[in-house]
């Protein structure tokens, strides 16, 4: 095994190219920045090359340091379970990155952590939220957990399934009052439909256990699930929302449910990761986590409440 001064170092490292500055990485660590730069010239002297580029405004990584950082995350991974392979309590512990869209990591992913933090105190979460796609390899990110398409297994990546969500057409009570209810689903193209910003211009539905493309209107393009939310509510449109993020909404009376016969294509929700992370304690433990704490709904779940006065609406 490595020094453990070089470990150090390499951990400096790592750090100040995930936060993009020393001092970041500095409060991060809770070190000064004088004692982050000898770290990382001293790292460097060892390695015979220039890691980072320094000026008085940016940071970036040299060649050397873009080719050096993935390998110095799975180092620092590896020496974490070697040691774990000895003290088994400190399997699962050390620095997690985890990506999640806004919604799913507002509304479900935080108001579980106490309990994962509480089961494994050695465990240092970071939680990036974020609608966009990562790059999880040049983010530094160790696990990113996204509802939609489920990824395939790759060579490089792991994608575990670790829910599935029943989606439903929403809509407020204002709209439907205004614009009618749609009592088919060729009736949908008729109405104004709220969507993402990259979404097509059809919603995904099952017929006799074989998908099919509905054609739709969009009216609005909104960047995060919790904005196409918000806007469904002020009665903007119609919405397809997965059940976790209007609960509360369909219990409230804020939104409906409409055509409840009709089945929508569900939604999975993944974990993906590095594939030199398949067996690490840390990533395993978490993808449990989720597993045991993300509720799924079957696909014959019944419609939430809500839908069946709309049926009579006229």
């Amino acid at each position: 095994m490595p020094s453990v001064d070089f470990l150090r170092r390499v951990e400096t490292f790592v750090q100040v190219a995930d936060a993009g500055s020393l001092s970041r990485a500095a409060r991060s660590l809770r070190v000064s920045v004088a004692a982050i730069s000898r770290q990382i010239a001293g790292l460097e002297s060892e390695l015979g090359a220039r890691l980072l580029v320094r000026t008085t405004r940016s940071l970036r990584l040299t060649e050397e340091g873009q080719l050096f950082r993935p390998r110095a995350i799975r180092l620092l991974s590896e020496a974490a379970e070697a040691r774990a392979s000895i003290r088994p309590e400190l399997a699962v512990a050390g620095r997690l990155v985890v990506s999640a869209s806004v919604t799913l990591g507002v509304l479900r992913l935080v108001p579980e952590l106490p309990a994962l933090l509480a089961k494994h105190p050695g465990l240092r979460l970071e939680l990036r939220l974020e609608d966009r796609s990562v790059d999880i390899a040049a983010e530094g990110v160790d696990v990113a957990v996204r509802g939609g398409r489920a990824p395939p297994d790759t060579a490089r990546l792991v994608a575990r399934a670790v829910a599935l969500y029943r989606c439903f057409v929403v809509a407020s009570e204002t709209y439907l009052r205004e614009r009618g209810v749609p009592r088919t689903l060729g009736q949908l193209a008729n109405h104004a439909a709220i969507v993402g910003p990259s979404s097509p211009s059809t919603w995904q539905f099952i017929r006799s256990e074989k998908p099919i493309a509905v054609p739709i209107l969009p009216v609005l393009r909104v960047g995060t699930v919790l904005g196409i939310r918000a806007a469904a509510i002020a009665g903007l449109g119609l919405a397809v929302l997965p059940h976790f993020a209007i609960a509360d909404d369909l219990e409230a009376g804020r939104l409906r449910a409409i055509l409840p016969s009709a089945s929508l294509v569900p939604m999975p929700v993944c974990a993906v990761y590095r594939a030199e992370l398949r067996g690490s304690a840390k990533v395993d433990a978490f993808v449990a986590h989720l597993r045991a704490t993300l509720p799924t709904a079957p696909a014959g779940t019944n419609p939430p409440a809500g839908h069946a006065s709309l049926n009579r609406r006229r």
